[in-house]
């Protein structure tokens, strides 16, 4: 029997849904949505939930995951109920669900305390850069108040409970997607099956293509490479690309080598890839060029300024170190860099990031589910 929850709607308003409340179920989100697959009910299923306060069913259910957020249901729904708010509200409610501290929903629901707390982290990742160069003026304060051996255990300790949470996460969604579920009658085959098509749209972006299909569409017939899924597709594998290339680098590379070829061409081609998506979506959203860019949230916009930053210093950078130009500008834009990369690795867990694991594992459910 379904647990009711009287204040679920309340709290998904919280997290940015708009009066989904005036939904009537009529079906024309479902309709009008491409990724809608036949006798399906998405989105309108998930509305029912909120409106019922059927929590743990909506958390339950991989369709929350494979919405892209084109915006179609919002645009023809005859109530103003907003399906596409909505639905992301919803993720954020449950990524912040299935995160242990507590900490993402502070920082989905309160934007003071978001911005605050960013400031305040950025500080401290600062502090901790320069406390590696033990001459420094700045480290030989830090080190009187705190010894090497505390900042380096207690950096080591916030990365390990960083990585706990992202994998507590991820069991707790397999948990919520699979209660209940039967397996089909060739488990192995339809597991290979999920892992390949799972795998198909991550690189290919295939579902996320279909949204602009319509005849009506604005982007039909706008150049492949403005279109919204080519936009992800370039920030998902610039990202990547960059985390690799640093990984390789730094596990690899001799000390003694000032660059090197195999990972900067990696990195700059990720990276190039990177400022490019993160560029037009920022734009996208400034101009409000369609109705599905015209709602932002707090998080949105941090998680795509830092990823833009991330990568125009990165290039910063890889033009100093070739032209060998030292400044203290230099040093600046590297510390600059280097914090808010390591923001956005740290926060992985706590932020709009944590969808970067979320919706492969609800793909590969959705997918596994239907065999």
């Amino acid at each position: 029997m379904a647990v009711l929850d009287p204040s679920f709607k309340r709290t998904l308003k919280r997290y940015g849904a708009g009066d989904f409340s005036a939904c009537y179920n009529c079906g024309t989100c479902t309709a009008v949505c491409n990724l809608s697959e036949k006798n399906a009910e998405f989105p309108r299923k998930l509305l029912r939930y909120g409106m019922l306060g059927m929590k743990e069913e909506a958390l339950a259910d991989p369709a929350l995951w494979l919405c892209y957020a084109c915006g179609s249901c919002s645009d023809t729904c005859p109530r103003d109920a907003d399906p596409k708010a909505y639905m992301a509200a919803l993720r954020r409610y449950a990524v912040a669900r299935s995160e242990p501290t507590g900490l993402t929903g502070l920082l989905f629901t309160s934007n003071p305390l978001s911005i605050v707390f960013s400031l305040v982290l950025a500080l401290v990742l600062g502090f901790f850069m320069l406390t590696l160069k033990p001459d420094h003026v700045v480290s030989r304060w830090i080190f009187e108040a705190l010894p090497y051996e505390i900042i380096h255990n207690v950096g080591l300790i916030v990365m390990i409970l960083t990585v706990i949470s992202m994998l507590f996460g991820v069991v707790m969604m397999f948990r919520r997607l699979f209660k209940g579920f039967k397996l089909p009658e060739r488990p192995w085959a339809a597991l290979v099956d999920a892992v390949k098509k799972t795998i198909v749209e991550l690189i290919s972006m295939k579902r996320y293509r279909s949204c602009d299909n319509d005849e009506e569409s604005f982007w039909r017939t706008r150049p492949l490479v403005t279109k919204p899924w080519f936009v992800h597709l370039s920030i998902m594998w610039g990202f990547i690309g960059l985390l690799v290339a640093t990984a390789v680098n730094f596990i690899l590379k001799d000390p003694g080598t000032q660059v090197w070829l195999p990972t900067r061409l990696l990195g700059t081609i990720s990276g190039i890839a990177l400022v490019y998506g993160s560029s037009l979506a920022i734009y996208y959203r400034l101009a409000k060029i369609t109705s599905s860019y015209k709602k932002s949230s707090l998080s949105d916009w941090l998680f795509l300024g830092s990823l833009w930053f991330a990568g125009v210093s990165g290039f910063w950078m890889e033009i100093a170190v070739t032209a060998d130009w030292a400044s203290s500008l230099n040093r600046i834009v590297f510390l600059l860099h280097t914090v808010v990369s390591m923001e956005l690795v740290l926060l992985f867990a706590f932020s709009k990031f944590a969808h970067a694991f979320y919706r492969p594992v609800a793909l590969f459910t959705h997918f596994f589910r239907k065999a």
